[in-house]
């Protein structure tokens, strides 16, 4: 009997755990689809329109830099964008994702070289932290990020 009991808790907790990565609808949270944006998230940070990124965040969208205000919705992130330098060499790597529904975050590190050769300057090192959503369209966005400096020397 104990081992019974024991047996059915067992495979309730694992269900649970199984369905912690799924969507509302049954679906099961894809970790790739995150990769994905990423990857054109970095695409859209060296494109030679600066304002390219902007749509790759919520119209909602709060992106916090380090030492910055919050830069709150669409707008305000396009007139950020217009006065930024260009980028290159921009990597983001994640290290922790979670999802369930739509929404997923990921913990990592990023980098990026301010300016485009010949004219390229300082690499920036970056923790960050994104709350993606997908919406209506299908597409993740990133709906919140927060960026905190790396430790000099790292």
């Amino acid at each position: 009997m104990r081992v019974t009991v024991f047996f059915l808790t067992f495979v309730v907790a694992l269900g649970g755990c199984a369905m912690s990565n799924r969507h509302g609808d049954g679906r099961s949270f894809d970790e790739a689809e995150i990769r994905a944006a990423e990857r054109a998230l970095e695409q859209a940070l060296q494109a030679l329109d600066p304002t390219t990124w902007v749509y790759s965040y919520t119209e909602d969208a709060v992106f916090v830099a380090p030492g910055a205000p919050a830069v709150q919705g669409r707008a305000a992130l396009l007139q950020m964008a217009r006065a930024m330098k260009p980028l290159s060499s921009v990597s983001i790597q994640p290290i922790r994702t979670e999802g369930s529904a739509n929404l997923a975050t990921v913990y990592g590190h990023a980098s990026w070289v301010s300016g485009k050769p010949p004219d390229a300057g300082h690499v920036t090192k970056v923790r960050l932290i994104i709350v993606w959503r997908k919406e209506a369209d299908g597409q993740w966005r990133v709906a919140q990020e927060l960026l905190n400096a790396e430790p000099t020397g790292r």
